[in-house]
């Protein structure tokens, strides 16, 4: 029996879109709905949950028993428990989303994406019941979900198609024969397949045996229908794709492309839009392409067709998602078009409005969208579970929009997507755009499970990504060992250590009461060179007989006055000098020179910088942002007579500094005395724990299978076992030749990240 409560509503902080981006709204006397279930969970329910409320329709959130608390429950004005954690017992329980229609009265239903978004007995079965579907008829669905069918329809359209077998294959040895005369490389893809799951890419004959069968087995686990196809692989294509949005006035309306090019195993990973790519010519093609397939299964609601471009701007049909797309967002910025908005109204039988119907769908400015997962980046990308413990979104940023559905206490759970949230910039052209997104990154402060933000962080510092040239196969050109963190510039590590010796003497009482007294001989600890005019300046020294402070009475002096005045006062001789070292104790060293300076203005103001010395050269440092073991640190910083933020995450605090995320590379900042440097030069490292006779489960999953036996002899890359986790198949390949002495774990198990799997003699 299914349990419904009404929830006291919650206001959520909103979505943080451009205040220049005015949305299209449906007129004031239009009739809607009532009331929308949504049968879906995390971001895309409470996304849909915004256009609900923002239309002043009611929402009924469905959840399994993990998402009780979750920030979709808590939005919804009314919330159905639908079963326990596994999706096939809950969220794809089609008898259980019908108990809680007619449990709460909801008129209509919006599927989000996944789930039963594409489920034709899904959307048959709310039609018997006079509930309305927001989205394509079940025609269409059927059609564009079989992707056997959908290509033959879009050769019928006069749709551009990639060459391929358009039959059934049934065993391995049917699909090495379909290969050898398509000619490598191939496609192998689930014929009911999307998201990245149910495909593998086959260069020869044991790569098509293989990628077949984990194909096969993803498809039926994912999809509960595992029929194959293949059709030939484009080498370096790009994936762009059109979103359009029909209705039942036969009117189809294309809207400018998005290019999802960066994937990781067929997976979204960044979004863009629209393509650096594209010409206005090729545009108007491909959506006049879009449209016509559309037109051709009588489409209506939002949906996407995917093609694949080659360098030459050829185009080919990929496939057709009859929903709404997890990277919608950028389409929206860039178009003005609400779609979950449009949805509504076109499932309601209103016509689009006027504004979309007159041409082309003007293109304003730049967005673009990075999927946040809980992965671990450096150990292959492999999922992470736990609660976040801190959790911190950059909404308050310009042109930053965040969708999600975590917030600080959220568990993110190993039964569903490892996705956190999307995190979409927008700008008025590219390079805005992709600042924006750096920024953004740098100060997006989660902890607790792994994320994916380093490797984020780095693709988007890479200069073929920044010049535009990209292709599908970008990651795997650029990563081909896998992703080992983001590496720092000479200069950038030099901006590290300033930040860690700022944060080291904040953290040591570095703003502290000072005893106020002007030197007038050295002290002990104390050195001074030069003349000093005691109407410019005058030095203060706290007890320890340390100069910390330079107070200039000259008004307005700028920032490259200060370095002047520092360096005339040899200044580098009287700071407080640390010894700030990169990767822990053992990392290169070098000295930095911290003086704090206060400028008094014109107005009798007191500005007070910071000026820090490394390799002779002058950083100076003002506005500093960070309370004592804060998250996040930030500052402004001119160098070179250069002027930029700087902002540095805290990830850990450490006896003798700090683990910090800075530009997405994570490094462990020691900050010691002179005197303790000296002596750590002494200390020996830690011995690291020997386990190459192992396997250890890198993931927290399922096991799947266990392919070898005790006593038997493996060889180089060999498969030992497969984990599913996240709802993809993981194969875990022998490192060394060997026998196996024992197997701990069997077929079945659930696992823990860390846990032997089996051991080596």
């Amino acid at each position: 029996m299914l349990s419904a409560r009404l929830l006291r509503r919650q206001l959520l902080p909103p979505c943080s879109i451009p205040s220049t981006l005015r949305y299209l709204h449906q007129q004031q006397e239009e009739k809607l709905f009532d009331k929308i279930l949504v049968a879906n969970r995390g971001e895309i329910a409470v996304r849909v949950m915004r256009t609900c409320k923002k239309l002043g329709i009611k929402t009924v959130a469905v959840y399994s028993e993990p998402d009780v608390n979750s920030m979709a429950v808590r939005m919804a004005d009314e919330a159905v428990c639908v079963g326990p954690a596994p999706s096939n017992q809950s969220y794809l329980s089609i008898s259980k989303i019908l108990e809680a229609v007619k449990a709460t009265g909801a008129q209509a239903v919006h599927p989000g994406y996944g789930f039963l978004s594409e489920n034709k007995d899904f959307c048959e079965a709310l039609e018997a019941i006079g509930v309305t579907f927001i989205g394509p008829g079940r025609e269409a669905i059927q059609a564009m979900g079989d992707k056997i069918e959908s290509k033959q329809l879009a050769m019928d359209a006069g749709v551009n198609t990639i060459p391929g077998f358009l039959g059934e294959i049934d065993t391995s040895e049917d699909a090495v024969r379909v290969a050898q005369k398509i000619g490598y490389p191939v496609m192998i893809k689930a014929s009911a397949g999307g998201g990245g799951k149910g495909m593998r890419v086959a260069y020869n004959d044991e790569e098509v045996r293989m990628g077949y069968r984990l194909s096969k087995e993803e498809a039926a686990s994912s999809f509960g229908d595992d029929r194959m196809f293949l059709e030939k692989f484009i080498e370096d294509p790009r994936h762009i794709e059109i979103q359009l949005i029909a209705d039942s006035h036969g009117n189809i309306v294309p809207l400018p492309e998005r290019e999802c090019s960066i994937q990781r195993r067929n997976q979204k990973v960044i979004e863009e839009a629209p393509s650096v790519l594209l010409d206005p010519e090729t545009r108007v093609a491909m959506g006049k392409q879009a449209a016509m397939l559309a037109r051709k299964v009588g489409y209506i609601s939002a949906g996407t067709v995917e093609f694949l471009c080659d360098i030459h701007k050829n185009f080919y049909f990929l496939e057709m998602n009859t929903r709404l797309q997890v990277e919608h967002p950028v389409t929206e910025l860039i178009s003005r078009v609400d779609l979950v908005e449009q949805m509504i109204r076109v499932a309601a039988g209103h016509e689009l409005p006027k504004e979309l119907l007159g041409g082309p769908v003007k293109i304003h400015g730049w967005a673009m969208e990075s999927r946040v997962y809980a992965e671990d980046p450096v150990r292959g990308f492999l999922p992470s579970i736990g609660r976040l413990l801190q959790y911190k979104e950059p909404v308050h940023l310009p042109g930053v929009r965040v969708d999600s559905g975590v917030n600080e206490g959220s568990d993110i759970s190993m039964f569903y997507d490892p996705m956190i949230s999307k995190l979409i910039t927008y700008g008025k052209n590219r390079s805005e755009c992709l600042e924006r997104m750096k920024i953004a990154l740098d100060n997006y402060v989660i902890r607790g499970p792994a994320n994916n933000i380093s490797f984020l962080q780095d693709v988007y510092r890479h200069p073929r990504f920044a010049s535009g040239q990209i292709t599908t196969k970008f990651i795997e050109e650029e990563y081909p060992e896998g992703f080992d963190g983001v590496k720092l510039t000479p200069p950038e590590t030099e901006d590290l250590r300033v930040v860690g010796a700022i944060m080291h003497l904040k953290r040591a009482g570095f703003n502290s009461q000072i005893s106020g007294r002007i030197l007038s001989t050295p002290v002990e600890g104390f050195a001074f060179f030069g003349s000093l005019n005691k109407d410019e300046v005058e030095f203060v020294s706290d007890q320890a007989g340390v100069v910390r402070r330079l107070r200039a009475v000259a008004p307005g002096l700028s920032s490259n006055e200060l370095t002047a005045l520092a360096e005339r006062n040899h200044l580098k001789n009287v700071g407080a000098q640390l010894a700030v070292s990169i990767d822990g104790p053992f990392g290169e060293s070098k000295h930095v020179v911290v003086v704090e300076v206060e400028v008094e203005n014109k107005l009798q103001r007191t500005d007070t910088k910071t000026l820090a010395m490394v390799d002779s050269e002058w950083h100076v440092v003002g506005d500093v942002d960070w309370s004592l073991n804060g998250p996040l640190f930030k500052a402004s910083h001119e160098k070179q007579g250069k002027v930029e933020g700087l902002v540095a995450q805290m990830l850990q605090t450490l006896p003798e500094g700090f683990r910090l995320q800075f530009h997405g590379a994570i490094h462990d900042v020691v900050v010691r005395n002179e005197l303790e440097a000296a002596y750590g030069k002494y200390m020996q490292p830690k011995p690291e724990v020997d386990t190459s006779s192992l396997l250890l489960c890198p993931m927290p999953g399922m096991l799947i299978s266990v392919a070898v036996e005790v006593g038997q002899q493996v060889e180089l890359g060999q498969e030992l076992a497969v984990v599913e986790a996240m709802k993809m198949q993981n194969v875990l390949r022998s490192e060394k030749r060997g026998f196996i002495k024992s197997i701990a774990r069997a077929a079945g198990d659930s696992l823990k990240v860390d846990e032997v799997i089996l051991e080596y003699e």
